[in-house]
């Protein structure tokens, strides 16, 4: 029996019933039922938040780019505990949504919470998921934009005092070593953070290669530097 539809994908599965299996102060257990695309009727165990915010989104996180006049971008990451791997993590400044708020106002706040500095949205993501395997949670991430010559952004990183986090400045250019070297010391990188890190470095040995090839193919310059933040890579 073909279980596919005429575009290649399986035949949807139809979600049942969510049953409450244990409750603390900020998750929930439940079992989830559902038929899968063979028409089976099958169980999953799922974390959800006790109070999610009421939007599109339970959370946000910050790409967050520091720009100074004649210095390289530097990106902002914070270091900081989590219980749950018992270590510390390197992860991009996040957060939940309070009530009433949308993504680029939570994105802002949490920013300052955690940084001090004051930023600019300059792009939104749309609805992606965490950990789809165990957890509903959803998350956008915030592209931003700190001006470090701004005067209100003249003053040292200062997280709010309720924000035990230690914040990590690092040049665009040595992020995936400045990546390896923190886990070599014991740290654990949130995985986004390194898929961003990977991206990063293969968009710019891909312009790299495309420039090459442009040059062997006496083309004119291809205007493909790899990124729109400056890196301080030299080009020969």
């Amino acid at each position: 029996m073909n279980h596919t539809k005429s575009n290649g994908y399986h035949v949807n599965c139809t979600y049942l019933s969510n049953e409450l299996m244990h409750q603390g102060n900020w998750l929930r257990l439940s079992k989830v039922k559902f038929l899968d695309s063979k028409g089976q009727e099958r169980a999953w165990e799922s974390v959800a938040r006790m109070d999610p915010a009421k939007g599109d989104t339970d959370a946000v996180a910050s790409i967050a780019i520091y720009r100074r006049l004649l210095h390289y971008d530097v990106i902002v990451l914070v270091r900081q505990y989590r219980p749950a791997i018992n270590g510390y993590t390197i992860e991009f400044p996040a957060g939940l949504l309070e009530s009433g708020e949308t993504s680029e106002e939570a994105a802002l706040r949490e920013l300052k919470e955690e940084t001090g500095w004051h930023g600019e949205v300059t792009h939104m993501s749309s609805r992606l998921s965490v950990d789809p395997t165990c957890s509903s949670s959803i998350v956008r991430y915030a592209t931003v934009k700190i001006n470090g010559d701004s005067f209100e952004n003249q003053t040292d990183p200062e997280p709010r005092k309720q924000e035990v986090v230690d914040l990590l400045m690092i040049p665009i250019s040595e992020l995936h070593e400045r990546l390896t070297r923190l886990t070599k010391e014991g740290h654990v990188v949130d995985s986004r953070v390194e898929a961003f890190a990977i991206g990063l470095k293969m968009g710019l040995k891909f312009a790299k290669d495309a420039e090459i090839d442009a040059a062997s193919n006496n083309q004119s310059s291809l205007p493909v530097d790899g990124s729109c933040v400056r890196t301080g890579t030299k080009r020969n």
